[in-house]
């Protein structure tokens, strides 16, 4: 799995023209904890992961709550306390995905906590043989 990465497309070390075209996407990284989990970069070029607990919701406020198969489970839990905490971390994250069926893949490098510098780009993707 991989966790969800968002970042305004101002920050992208992109052209005008391809800031249009990728628009608000959401990137993957895997250098967190990989089980969904949604990360941001900032405006101020801070780190913030969302964390919550998970809590039980009561059969009858379900989406099938006469169900007793696998259709009443579902909505069986939900989030609580969401929080964005900040992560104070020192290193590279990389993150991609693509936009308009182009690849991009960049490096986010931050130091102490702070956002330094975001390096990458579109990727050439073709092969030759």
């Amino acid at each position: 799995m991989f966790d969800s990465l968002f970042i305004n497309n101002e920050k992208l070390p992109v052209t005008d023209d391809e800031r249009i075209v990728i628009g608000n996407t959401e990137w993957q990284t895997k250098d967190f904890d990989c089980d969904l989990t949604e990360i941001y970069i900032t405006d101020e070029g801070e780190l913030k992961i969302n964390r919550w607990e998970y809590e039980t919701v009561p059969k009858e406020e379900r989406q099938y709550p006469d169900d007793n198969g696998l259709k009443g489970l579902f909505g069986c839990i939900k989030r609580v306390n969401e929080r964005l905490e900040t992560i104070p971390y020192h290193g590279i994250i990389t993150f991609y995905g693509k936009s308009n069926n182009d690849w991009y893949e960049f490096y986010a490098k931050f130091t102490d906590g702070k956002l330094v510098s975001i390096s990458g780009g579109k990727e050439d993707i073709s092969i030759s043989i």
